[in-house]
């Protein structure tokens, strides 16, 4: 999933390495691009073979191309070890919160899970990976290296398509490959794509049922399981998962999790929006998020049934709903939690999790976040693409007042937190949603909203958004901006 190479421009990448004297700071490469656009006289050409090219791909949010920045953001072989720590220290934390949670039932009622969820989160997985799959949500200056953490998201984590498009898409640009002929990129999108796959089948080869399927000569069938609204869902980043799953020489479909059926013991999909239908299905990738089950509970349960019994196996298997879900970011400093920790992981805890807490909870100074709205953000701990997510600042106090007394009174099953707000750093974007105004208009300052890519505990790259408001998000006129990392000259 690399981006193709542009014929607009004309212009071969150039590859050779960066000039001596050592690596250039984000900064500057940044400041470097952007002065190419200006030289170009803001690249038009360049703007509209951008956005023709994302017209041309897979990512559509809504029916629409996805929105991007047409300037991409550049990093340095030194963010890449940064990154990597955060993810190391990150997962190390997560693990131990999983064990602890799987073992000690006291410790257990520190969360508020749905009994069916916890039911399901003790169910045994097959294999020792405890978090397969997570993309860790951070704000993050490049500038400062300073950061806080926003969330985190686990097995159905997406983007992987959206910064692979934009990538190709901006690389149709005369801007990028002048750039590029002064410093050499590389997009590395294939460590999301086939670095998973890899990841998810090297899972499963530690499995019983992966061992009985050897002894018995047959060919791993996989299916992504997918919970969509759209009668006509738009499986196109999963499709290239398919594609690669089935390259390695394994099967793979795609079904709704809704369609899942045990027949003769096994579990069986029927209309598959991708691959094969009636076939037995050994191991599931869940592409779908816990409260979409609970949800469709009683059409999903051939699904769960088969995870209960042991059928199929699963990854990421339920129990990553202890990272998945937010509420885990209340608990992080719950006295309880704290002795589960290394000195130095309370310390990343304390500095790096803005203060979070249950917003029925006694302690919390709830006078306080009523007063002072542009202080919190409003949000239900398991919920995705900012639903229900409010900033304060959004917001008048009279509304800001109505939202913390419907939350308070909600019974979705979703309680609500209130966040300590962080103000998203921000940096020059040229959004392309693709108005015609779009492909003259002058650089802004957009919010950046940083996602690190975790597989088995392992940094696997970064999905960066943007966007003009507080909360960042498709939703809120946010876009996504192509990922580039600068070649090390030593590699």
């Amino acid at each position: 999933m690399t981006p193709r190479n542009p014929a607009a421009s004309g212009k071969p990448p150039v590859q050779s390495a960066v000039p001596d004297g050592g690596h250039p700071t984000e900064e500057q490469l940044a400041r470097q691009y952007l002065q190419v656009v200006r030289g170009l006289h803001g690249d038009e050409p360049g703007r509209w073979r951008a956005w023709e090219r994302m017209e041309d791909g897979q990512a559509y949010y809504r029916g629409l191309p996805v929105a991007f920045d047409f300037l991409p953001t550049l990093f340095t072989p030194a963010s890449r070890r940064g990154f990597a720590s955060i993810v190391e220290t990150t997962y190390g934390i997560l693990r131990k919160v999983i064990h602890c949670y799987q073992s000690d039932a006291q410790f257990r009622k520190l969360f508020r899970f749905d009994p069916r969820v916890e039911e399901l989160v003790l169910l045994p997985s097959g294999y020792e990976e405890p978090l397969p799959m997570a993309r860790f949500d951070l704000l993050y200056n490049q500038q400062t290296e300073a950061f806080q953490f926003c969330e985190f998201n686990t097995d159905s984590s997406s983007g992987m398509l959206e910064n692979a498009e934009a990538c190709a898409a901006v690389a149709e640009s005369d801007a990028f490959w002048e750039f590029q002929s002064r410093y050499p990129l590389e997009s590395r999108c294939d460590e999301q794509f086939e670095g998973w796959a890899e990841k998810l089948m090297a899972i499963f080869r530690t499995t019983a049922a992966f061992k009985q399927l050897q002894r018995e000569g047959q060919v791993p069938h996989v299916a992504i399981a997918v919970c969509m609204e759209s009668p006509n869902p738009d499986v196109r980043e999963l499709d290239a998962y398919q594609e690669i799953i089935e390259d390695l020489g394994w099967d793979c479909s795609i079904y709704d999790v809704r369609d899942l059926r045990v027949e003769d013991g096994r579990l069986v999909g029927r209309n598959a929006l991708a691959g094969q239908n009636n076939v037995p299905i050994h191991l599931v990738w869940r592409f779908c998020i816990v409260v979409d089950l609970l949800k469709y509970w009683d059409e999903v349960q051939p699904f769960i049934k088969a995870v209960r019994t042991g059928a199929v196996t699963l990854v990421g298997a339920f129990s990553t709903q202890i990272a998945h879900d937010k509420q885990l970011f209340a608990l992080l400093r719950h006295p309880e939690v704290q002795p589960l920790l290394t000195f130095e992981e309370r310390a990343f805890v304390e500095e790096r999790i803005p203060f979070t807490a249950f917003l029925d909870d006694p302690s919390l100074d709830l006078e306080e976040v009523r007063a002072c709205p542009a202080d919190w953000v409003l949000k239900p701990t398991d919920w995705y693409a900012t639903k229900n997510v409010t900033a304060g600042a959004e917001c008048t106090t009279e509304q800001w007042n109505r939202l913390i007394d419907e939350a308070l009174a909600s019974r979705d099953g979703s309680p609500y937190l209130v966040q300590r707000f962080v103000a998203p750093a921000t940096s020059p974007a040229i959004p392309l949603y693709g108005r015609e105004a779009d492909f003259t208009a002058a650089p802004q300052p957009y919010g950046n909203l940083f996602g690190l890519y975790c597989h088995c505990g392992q940094f696997a790259g970064v999905y960066v958004r943007q966007g003009p408001q507080e909360v960042i998000g498709s939703a809120r006129e946010g876009l996504v901006a192509p990922v580039f990392w600068l070649k090390n000259a030593d590699e």
